[in-house]
């Protein structure tokens, strides 16, 4: 007979097929924030989602998780409870995990596949609007650094997304010229849309480009600049790029410094801390599914110490330094799950 935590763990990792998706199209949908905000609910609340029966089946399963709890026994109608109140308000947190559902959809197929040409894609939309939100704990210090440590007239956000980090940038230091640059068209479009509406006035202009293509996008932000002062910001951009391999990101930031002398630069990043760490804390952390759906989809995220040579080869000094949940490795070293940097280049030997 299994031992009662066995089967404990076999419903946890059992439960996120089915509640991923669901408080992540509720919380796309708007529809949780309504159902932890209000006194109580109906399904008839919610006119956007027509399928009654479904919304019906599904309040029942949210109840049966305590997540949901009927009103002093009236049927059909429902609060959230404490917990489900606290977890619908971090719906966010399902975003980019569940953007990757083709990868899992696929996975059968995918690790039969020798040739490796099974090349699933992530939900971008949700990918972006999920990073956007789940990254704004880490702009305050950047920001700070932006408006009080350096001047510059135009700030370029390399791998913009939906453009959340230049919008609290603009809040906090108004009248600076913008640039949102990202591989996707979506993205881009996103951070048009967002910002334009938010800040009818300004002054912003967006590149579709690759990242590592730094000619041609420096040559248009440079255009755009018109002669002013930049500054560069990149939000969990390297890991994109690296393909495991820090001598990329060397070349890549040594480009950036070549065309960009004299610009202060953000950086934010994830670490691939060790596997004992990953281990210990993969109760109260989802960085071993950050890890795998980075890795599957081809993505490099580097070690703490691999960060750490890129910059001391890179021609930047680092000035402001936050870490963000520091743990100990089997050593007795702390690694951090994500940090923030701001950079201030330095003349490189030639």
């Amino acid at each position: 007979m299994l031992k009662r935590e066995v089967v404990e763990d076999i419903a946890i990792l059992l439960r996120g097929f089915f509640t991923a998706p669901i408080i992540s199209s509720l919380g796309r949908l708007g529809v949780l924030e309504k159902m932890r905000t209000a006194p109580s609910f109906t399904g008839d609340d919610f006119s956007n989602l027509p399928n009654k029966k479904l919304l019906k089946d599904t309040l029942r399963y949210l109840t049966r998780l305590g997540l949901v709890e009927d009103v002093d026994g009236k049927e059909h109608e429902y609060r959230a409870t404490e917990l489900g109140a606290e977890i619908f308000r971090r719906a966010n947190s399902f975003y980019v995990p569940h953007s990757y559902f083709e990868y899992m959809y696929h996975f059968h197929d995918m690790i039969q596949d020798e040739s490796g040409t099974i090349k699933p894609e992530c939900e971008r939309l949700e990918n972006v609007i999920g990073s956007g939100i789940t990254h704004l704990r880490y702009f305050p210090p950047a920001v700070s650094f932006l408006k009080r440590k350096v001047e510059f007239d135009t700030l370029i956000d390399i791998g913009c997304g939906d453009g959340h980090f230049l919008s609290t940038f603009i809040k906090a230091v108004p009248d600076k010229r913008v640039v949102g640059i990202d591989l996707s068209n979506l993205s881009t479009q996103a951070t048009e849309s967002n910002l334009k509406e938010k800040y009818p006035n300004i002054d912003l202009t967006t590149i579709c480009c690759d990242a590592l293509d730094v000619e041609k996008w420096s040559q248009e932000a440079l255009q755009f600049a018109n002669g002013g002062k930049t500054a560069i910001s990149m939000w969990f951009l390297l890991h994109e790029i690296s393909r495991n391999k820090p001598e990329i990101l060397i070349e890549f930031l040594r480009q950036v410094h070549k065309t960009f002398p004299s610009s202060p630069l953000v950086i934010g990043e994830v670490v691939q801390q060790s596997e004992d760490i990953l281990l210990s804390n993969n109760a109260r952390s989802l960085l071993p599914e950050y890890l795998f759906f980075h890795e599957i989809s081809g993505q490099g995220i580097l070690k703490w110490q691999q960060y750490k040579d890129v910059i001391a080869e890179s021609d930047y000094t680092l000035v402001v330094e936050k870490l963000f949940d520091e743990a100990p490795d089997k050593n007795g070293n702390k690694i951090p799950s994500t940090f923030v940097w701001c950079l201030l280049p330095t003349k490189r030997d030639e």
